[in-house]
C-alpha cells in the first residue's frame, strides 16, 4: 500500500533543500524545498504514470527554463498523495479552528478523509472555513491579529504552497528572504551588514508599509498571480482563501482585503505581492535609474533600501509612494525615514554640524555606526526597544 493510502505515518518525510546562494538583487536563482520519499518506497502515481513530486520537478524546471511561461493545470496536483504528504508538515501543537478538529483527530480517518477531500476539491465543492480570529500582544502594546484556520484549510493551504513554491522560488529576487525556503533574518542582516560595510553606501531608506497584511488587494493580488498562474480553478480556490471570512467572539465577518496572518498560505503570497510590487520594480526599474550604487534587501514587509547618492534615495522614497498607491498600500509616514549612514556618515554628520549619525531599525535591532577597535568604520547592532 502507498504511504500516503497508510493512515500509520510511519514513513518519514524528507527535505531536500535545492536552493543555490548567489549576489543580491539575481531573480530566479533559488528553487523550492521539495518532499522526497524514501528512496527504498515504491513511488506513488497518478493516472498518466507520474508520481506527483515528478511532476513538481518538471513544473520547476519547465520555470527556470522560461520565466515568462505559463501553468494551466496546476490544481490536477492536489490528489491524495500531495494531501498527504501536506498533512505530514502541519504541527501538531497548534490549536483548532472552528470546527474544534484537532490534527490527531483528523488521522484517525486519515484515508477516508483524505480521499473525501480530494473529491470535494475536484469537483469544485470545497469551501474553506472562516479563521477564528487571536488577537496576539505586541511589545510596543498593540496587537496583531491571527487567524487560526481549521485543519482540513491549513492542509489544502499548505499543498497549494507546495505547488506554488516551484514556480515563485525560481521567480522570486534574491534580495528576499522573508518567508523563504532555506532563507532566514539572520541571512539578511549578514547580507545588509556586508552591503553597508563593502559597497558605496551613504544613505539609508527605512520605509515601513502601513498594515501591509490588512491591506493586499485581492484583485490585484490575483492579477499578479495570473502573470504565470492560467489555471482558473487554482485562482478560484486561491481567492476562495481570501474571501473565507473571519470568527470574531461568534460573529462572522467578510475579509474584503487583506492576507489572514497566520495561514500558511499567506506569506507566500506576500512575497507574490511585494515580488512584482518592490523587488522586480526595484531591480528593473529603479536600479538603473540611479546615477549611483542601489541595494534593496526585505524580510516579509520589512525592506531597507541602501544608496551612495542623496538625491537618489530621495527620489526612490518620492517614487516609492506613487508606486505603493497603485497596489492600495501606503508607507507609515512616523516609522518611515531617510538617514545618512555608512561608513562615511560620522565624518559627514560633524562637517555640516549633525552631531552623530542617526540609527534605523530592522528585524528586531536598532543599527548605528560605530568604530572598531581600529577606529574605523564598523556597523553595530543592539536589540530594538
Amino acid at each position: 500500500m502507498p504511504p500516503w493510502k497508510s493512515d500509520d505515518g510511519i514513513v518519514p518525510l524528507k527535505l531536500e533543500d535545492q536552493s543555490s546562494g548567489s549576489k543580491p538583487g539575481n531573480a530566479g536563482a533559488g528553487k523550492a524545498v521539495r518532499p522526497t520519499r524514501d528512496p527504498d518506497r515504491t513511488s506513488t502515481v497518478l493516472g498518466d504514470g507520474d508520481s506527483v513530486l515528478t511532476r513538481l520537478d518538471r513544473i520547476t524546471k519547465r520555470a527556470e527554463r522560461d520565466h515568462a511561461a505559463t501553468f494551466n493545470n496546476l490544481y490536477s496536483l492536489l490528489t491524495r498523495e500531495l494531501l498527504w504528504y501536506a498533512f505530514r508538515k502541519l504541527k501538531r501543537d497548534k490549536a483548532p479552528g472552528i470546527d474544534g478538529v484537532t490534527v490527531d483527530h483528523y488521522e484517525e480517518k486519515l484515508q477516508e478523509n483524505l480521499l473525501d477531500l480530494e473529491t470535494r476539491l475536484h469537483r469544485q465543492s470545497y469551501r474553506p472555513h472562516p479563521s477564528l480570529r487571536h488577537d496576539i500582544p505586541k511589545g510596543d502594546g498593540k496587537t496583531r491579529p491571527l487567524g487560526l484556520a481549521c485543519v482540513e484549510d491549513k492542509l489544502v493551504q499548505r499543498a497549494v504552497v507546495m505547488i506554488l513554491e516551484q514556480i515563485y522560488e525560481v521567480d522570486f529576487c534574491d534580495t528576499s528572504y522573508g518567508f523563504r525556503p532555506g532563507r532566514s533574518c539572520h541571512q539578511a542582516l549578514s547580507v545588509l551588514g556586508e552591503i553597508i560595510a563593502t559597497k558605496k553606501v551613504n544613505w539609508i531608506s527605512d520605509a515601513d508599509i502601513a498594515g501591509f497584511f490588512d491591506h493586499v488587494c485581492h484583485e490585484r493580488l490575483v492579477e499578479l498571480l495570473s502573470t504565470r498562474i492560467k489555471d482558473p480553478r487554482m485562482l478560484w480556490l486561491i481567492s476562495r482563501f481570501l474571501k473565507a471570512g473571519v470568527m470574531i467572539e461568534g460573529l462572522r465577518h467578510d475579509t474584503d482585503e487583506g492576507v489572514p496572518q497566520g495561514s500558511s498560505l499567506s506569506p507566500l503570497l506576500a512575497n507574490v505581492y511585494l515580488h512584482y510590487v518592490l523587488d522586480e520594480w526595484f531591480e528593473q526599474d529603479v536600479r538603473p535609474r540611479m546615477q549611483g550604487e542601489a541595494y534593496l534587501i526585505r524580510y516579509a514587509d520589512d525592506s531597507i533600501a541602501a544608496f551612495e547618492l542623496e538625491s537618489d534615495a530621495r527620489r526612490f522614497q518620492g517614487v516609492l509612494v506613487k508606486r505603493l498607491a497603485r497596489y492600495s498600500l501606503q508607507l507609515a509616514e512616523e516609522k518611515t525615514k531617510l538617514l545618512r549612514f555608512g561608513r562615511f556618515a560620522r565624518r559627514e554628520c560633524q562637517r555640516l554640524g549633525e552631531g552623530s549619525p542617526k540609527t534605523f531599525d530592522f528585524l528586531g535591532f536598532t543599527h548605528y555606526c560605530g568604530t572598531s577597535r581600529a577606529k574605523r568604520f564598523k556597523l553595530k547592532r543592539r536589540t530594538a526597544k
